[in-house]
């Protein structure tokens, strides 16, 4: 057995934003992870209440949270068409396309006008975590984003900001004292004097002001799964149901009436109704899913985002249906190396030796293999009547191996490691007769082995096996949980997943001969989970799902699939410990993988 775990804490680990690599750099590795999220969002203006909506944007990319400026000449909004979440700019009296607002390394989302259109509140990543900043608003582009201040500053997420309509106020959500929940704070616009104002299980969120500052709108799970809105005075008193639900977004419209969205006939709808609950109108046409109503008083427009076409580009059975490839590509530098991010939407993706073709375990139904772009999907393994997950291509091109079972289950779950060709031909199951939990298979750079996770003897543990599944010897002995093991490229290092220090964090482990353990050593140290590694293709970083970057907007406001919201992908140098984050968005990126690519044209 490993010696006692040696905790590695190299210098302070060091989160850089990613720089996008420019002109004549080519790309020669990928990363290729699961992503789940919407297919397509785009913003819908409507000059009236219940007329047919006009569409403001057309993109493949996702499109949302747009917002009035005060005389409502101007819509600023979130996009994610240049990877990164970034705040871009419409003029209504000009059209013309979006321009970009802010450029950060990190997300910027959630825009919100001060009363007098001179200052422009939203959320960003560009600190680590999710915080309230404000920013002199220019319509000319990003320079006066250089001028943004934070003004939370909290390893928390603190998300959707609203003004007060004398603007000396902002009213926010945060999650800083509860997980994976939210209640309503406010501050005084400089960020001085937060106070709570809600404390109540579950979320409460998006808070909307009165037009006189006097009461604040916010919706909440507090007695329904719905959620319902609320309303309270802008000291926090008094707090009230106004409308069951479920309704997300409370906002005022027109004649002092309340928009919010709400679910009919299957589809999230844009609905008014006078401020006590009663009078409820349908506003949006039911062609589409809206959210996140916004009203312009002057004009009695409304802009919000909808869903948008899913385009004619490979789909599979998902919880998040939409082409495979996900339109937030990009490519980035790290030190010594360019590569390109791709998110697919197929879970555990692997790629074949060439980094052309890939496999993934469609749903944790079946596994599928396609080219790397989802065209030519065909099935080549499945299990009618269990899961069929975590799939990884031998290096040499000639084997796949995936688990066969229940996905999320103890040790004593009964799953099974299979192997078969690319074709689907010759499949066997390596762990037949094996007791436990058996899952999480990784071949040896020379195929002749494979690291698997298995619950055998009783808890999770790391062990090693032939790639016949002879000879299989236990690598781990820890009370905690070892799982999500992957080979070095050089074979001689495992690096994997545990618990066994009270979090979730990597950890590597170095195999002597005939894969005897040798030195083990805690890689990351941080709040939240650190999992699913996977090497560079020199063995020199690894990269890894984090939960460290917490939250990035309220949890109910993600129509999506989402188990993990937090799930953001980094990269971490092993020489040194340096973190990178290559990811900032409010959804779940979940297990990578990286590999050599063909040169592309940059």
């Amino acid at each position: 057995m490993p010696p006692k775990t040696s905790l590695w804490l190299v210098v302070p680990l060091l989160l850089l934003g990613v720089t996008a690599t420019g002109g004549d750099q080519q790309i020669g590795e990928r990363i290729v992870y699961t992503a789940l999220r919407p297919a397509n969002l785009d913003l819908y203006l409507f000059d009236s209440p219940g007329a047919t909506p006009r569409r403001l944007t057309n993109h493949p990319a996702l499109d949302y949270n747009p917002v009035f400026s005060p005389g409502g000449r101007w819509v600023v909004f979130c996009s994610e068409r240049r990877g990164n979440p970034h705040l871009y700019i419409l003029d209504l009296e000009n059209p013309g396309p979006p321009r970009l607002l802010t450029a950060s390394d990190g997300l910027d989302d959630a825009p919100a006008f001060s009363p007098e259109g001179r200052r422009l509140a939203f959320v960003s990543t560009r600190d680590g975590s999710a915080d309230i900043f404000v920013m002199p608003f220019s319509a000319r582009g990003p320079e006066a984003a250089t001028s943004a201040v934070n003004l939370t500053r909290h390893k928390a997420g603190d998300f959707n900001p609203a003004f007060s309509p004398d603007g000396k106020q902002i009213a926010f959500a945060s999650d800083r004292d509860g997980y994976r929940q939210s209640d309503i704070y406010v501050m005084q616009a400089d960020g001085t004097k937060v106070r709570r104002l809600t404390n109540s299980p579950g979320w409460d969120g998006s808070p909307s002001w009165s037009q006189d500052g006097q009461v604040i709108y916010f919706y909440s799970r507090r007695e329904n799964p719905g959620p319902g809105i609320y309303r309270m005075k802008a000291d926090g008193s008094d707090q009230k149901q106004v409308y069951a639900g479920p309704a997300l977004s409370p906002s005022f419209a027109l004649e002092g009436r309340l928009t919010f969205t709400d679910r009919e006939k299957g589809r999230w709808q844009i609905f008014t109704m006078a401020d006590d609950g009663d009078d409820k109108r349908r506003e949006s046409d039911g062609q589409r899913d809206y959210w996140a109503p916004v009203f312009d008083p002057q004009s009695g427009r409304m802009v919000c985002h909808g869903t948008g076409d899913a385009g004619p580009a490979a789909t599979l059975q998902s919880p998040v249906p939409g082409p495979f490839v996900v339109h937030n590509r990009k490519k980035v530098q790290l030190p010594g190396r360019v590569l390109e991010l791709w998110a697919v939407r197929g879970a555990f993706p692997s790629l074949d030796p060439t980094g052309t073709q890939l496999v993934f375990s469609e749903h944790f139904t079946r596994i599928m293999k396609s080219n790397l772009d989802g065209s030519g999907q065909r099935v080549v393994f499945e299990r009618p009547g269990t899961s069929v997950w975590r799939p990884d291509w031998s290096k040499d091109g000639q084997w796949i191996a995936c688990a066969v079972g229940p996905t999320f289950a103890g040790p004593s779950a009964r799953a099974d490691i299979w192997k078969f060709r690319p074709d689907g031909t010759e499949a066997v199951n390596l762990t037949d007769g094996a007791p436990g939990n058996n899952g999480f298979p990784s071949f040896s750079p020379d195929g002749k082995q494979i690291v698997f996770r298995s619950g055998r003897d009783g808890n999770h543990e790391l062990y090693l096996m032939n790639a016949d599944g002879t000879n299989v010897r236990r690598l781990t002995n820890d009370p905690g949980t070892d799982t999500m093991p992957a080979f070095s490229p050089q074979g001689k290092q495992v690096a994997f997943t545990s618990n066994r220090d009270g979090d979730h964090e990597i950890y590597t482990l170095d195999l002597g001969p005939e894969g005897k353990p040798k030195a083990l050593r805690r890689i990351t140290s941080s709040p939240g989970f650190d999992t699913h590694p996977s090497y560079s293709p020199d063995g020199k970083w690894l990269v890894f799902t984090s939960q460290r970057g917490g939250l990035n907007d309220e949890e109910p406001l993600l129509q999506v699939f989402n188990p993990q919201p937090y799930g953001e992908i980094h990269a971490l140098r092993l020489v040194d410990g340096q973190v990178v984050r290559l990811t900032h968005n409010k959804w779940e990126d979940g297990p990578p993988t990286w590999v050599k690519a063909p040169v592309l044209k940059p």
